[in-house]
Order: structure tokens, then C-alpha cells, then sequence
């Protein structure tokens, strides 16, 4: 297990620096999660029950997991969050002991844990988000045997790898395998102290919010002028901006895609481009669903105004067709954009 948690430390410290390009499509800022699932925890041996000279092995039935957590991302991927997971219902199923009246003793073993994780998410411009992570801290092991029952406090650790699938920019499902165990808790159930083990298998789903990153100033967006009644050549272009790694319309962009949807309606449209952009932080692969994104959340806001469905096609570019030239990884606001591109007969 040291082996384990060895390699997993060095795991989520390494990419950070051999993968920059692909870590800076992460979204930074706060986060909080819930979860549920099973657990399975390992046969353990009971020593000193119930007096001296004595003992007996434990085979539990699986159990459930509840969990809860917050934390903070950065930018290149790293995480770090405090979490919160109570293990229970998991009773014995048989007892084993050299001394025949310790067979089939009935009783269970539940543990609720305060952890600090420390987690790694390897961004490769998918929905589906891969992370491995470390834990440490403290946690509260429940013993009960022959009715009786006593609960010690020790130090815990685990092991973490699991996925994460984004259902929207701010919403992600997780899925994970953690290996959770403790140092050797003690109990008091008889005449005398008993020692015993808590190692655990578990799995857990749950979901996951993000905040998002600190506040970055919105880019003014270029006012679409109006057309004179007598204009010959009514304004067929129009720019719509979003924030960083974002897809959501902002109200700034709300106006001018109003102004878009109305100049359709008077000019005698025959189709409607909508192509999305990027800056060039991020990977090319993201930067390129991302811009498609963007696109469809436009689409979206002109045919809620209006604008037939079957005239507007959209494309995605990326980050080929930049506003302002930049070099790889720069954020520039205006590369973050969609245009609306107007045909007219």
C-alpha cells in the first residue's frame, strides 16, 4: 500500500509539469460534491477479545458509503478538498476463533472519516475527465461484538482513481475506486482492551459543482449598429463574446443576438452562419468542442427569438481563426467569441 500511495503522490505531482497545455483547459475555482455508494470492508483479525490469550478473524457483509466534500481547482489541473465520508451497515457475516464459543458472534463495524485528498484531473479536451488522488486524516472506527460496542479514533489514509463526465460547464457526474484503512484501532469491549483493523474497498458515485474561477472582466462586445431606413446594405455581421472556458450567453451577448435575431426578421434572409471561436488556452482538441459550443448556445438564443431553426447552420474553428494573433496558451478575450453571419438574397 505504501507502494501505492507512493506512486499515486508522485502521479498527481508530475503532470503538472509535463503537461501544461493539456492541464490549462481545467476550469479554476471552488467546488463542493455529494455522494453515495458500497463498500466492502477486509477480513480483520480482533486480538485480545474478550480477555487476553484470546481472539477471532471477522468476514463483514458489504456495506454503504455517504459522502461530502469541497475544494478548490486550479487552472493546471490540480486539486486540493476536505471530505467527509461515513462507512456503515457493514455487519458480520461469520466469526472465526481458535476458541470454539467465539464462532458466529454476531456484530458489525461502521467508521465515519474527516479526510484532506489531494487530486489530479488529466484534461485531454473530452467530456470524460480521468483523476487520480491521496487522502489523509482522521477517522472514528465503530466496533461492535457480543453487544457490546466502543468507537477509536485514528489516523486514516487512501488511495483514489476514478472519472468525471461533464454534463455542463459547471456539472460533472463522478465515478471512483478508493482504498480506505486506518492505523490499528483499539476498543474497549471486555475486561480488556482489544485491538483490531479497518481496511476498506469502496465505490462511489456522486455529483459535482464547480463554481467556477475568480471574476474576469467581461470584453465589450462591438455595438451593432442600426440601419437607416434608407440603408441599401443593412449590417449582416454580428460579434458575441463569452468569458473564459465558458459557453454561457452573458447579458451583453443577450443584446446582440437580439439585434442579430430582429435584422433577420427585416432583411430578407436567406440562411444564418453561426461559427464559434477560442482563445488559444487549452488544448486544440478542446478549444475545438468548446467552440462548437459556443455556436450552439447561439443558435439556441436566436431561435428562442425568433429566428427559424432550419436557416441557421453552425461551425466550430477552434482556435484556427484568430481576432488577434497570440502565441499558444495566451487567454485573449477577443478570440473568446461566435459570429453571426447573415446571407440576404
Amino acid at each position: 500500500m505504501r507502494g501505492v500511495l507512493l506512486g499515486s503522490a508522485l502521479a498527481v505531482a508530475v503532470p503538472s509539469l509535463v503537461l501544461p497545455a493539456v492541464a490549462s483547459a481545467a476550469t479554476e475555482g471552488f467546488y463542493v460534491g455529494a455522494g453515495a455508494g458500497v463498500n466492502w470492508t477486509r477480513d480483520a483479525d480482533v486480538r485480545s477479545y474478550p480477555a487476553p490469550g484470546f481472539g477471532l478473524t471477522e468476514d463483514f457483509k458489504i456495506g454503504g458509503i455517504g459522502d461530502l466534500s469541497a475544494g478548490y481547482a486550479t487552472a493546471m489541473g490540480l486539486r486540493a478538498e476536505l471530505e467527509t465520508a461515513w462507512r456503515w451497515r457493514n455487519r458480520v457475516d461469520d466469526t472465526s476463533s481458535a476458541t470454539p464459543a467465539l464462532n458466529g458472534v454476531d456484530g458489525k463495524m461502521s467508521s465515519i472519516a474527516f479526510m484532506g485528498n489531494l487530486l489530479y484531473d488529466f484534461k485531454f479536451g473530452l467530456p470524460i475527465t480521468p483523476y487520480i488522488g491521496v487522502g489523509a486524516g482522521v477517522a472514528g472506527v465503530k466496533q461492535t461484538l457480543g453487544g457490546q460496542s466502543d468507537r477509536d479514533w485514528v489516523f486514516a489514509y487512501q488511495g483514489i482513481v476514478g472519472a468525471s463526465y461533464d454534463i455542463t460547464d459547471n456539472l460533472a457526474v463522478t465515478l471512483d475506486y478508493r482504498y480506505f484503512a486506518t492505523t490499528d484501532p483499539e476498543f474497549d469491549l471486555g475486561p480488556a482492551s482489544s485491538k483490531g483493523e479497518y481496511r476498506n474497498h469502496t465505490i462511489l458515485a456522486g455529483l459535482r459543482y464547480s463554481f467556477g474561477g475568480p471574476a474576469r472582466p467581461t470584453p465589450v462586445a462591438a455595438p451593432a449598429p442600426v440601419p437607416a431606413p434608407v440603408q441599401a446594405q443593412p449590417q449582416t455581421e454580428y460579434q458575441v463574446f463569452f468569458d473564459w472556458d465558458k459557453s454561457t450567453i452573458t447579458p451583453t451577448s443577450e443584446k446582440i443576438i437580439a439585434d442579430a435575431a430582429d435584422a433577420a426578421g427585416r432583411v430578407r434572409a436567406v440562411n444564418i452562419q453561426v461559427i464559434g471561436h477560442t482563445d488559444t488556452s487549452g488544448s486544440p482538441a478542446y478549444n475545438q468542442r468548446l467552440s462548437l459550443r459556443r455556436a450552439e448556445a447561439v443558435r439556441r438564443a436566436l431561435i428562442a427569438r425568433g429566428t427559424p431553426a432550419n436557416m441557421i447552420r453552425v461551425d466550430g474553428v477552434g482556435e484556427n481563426q484568430l481576432m488577434v494573433p497570440t502565441g499558444p496558451n495566451v487567454r485573449e478575450p477577443s478570440n473568446r467569441r461566435a459570429q453571426i453571419l447573415i446571407k440576404v438574397s
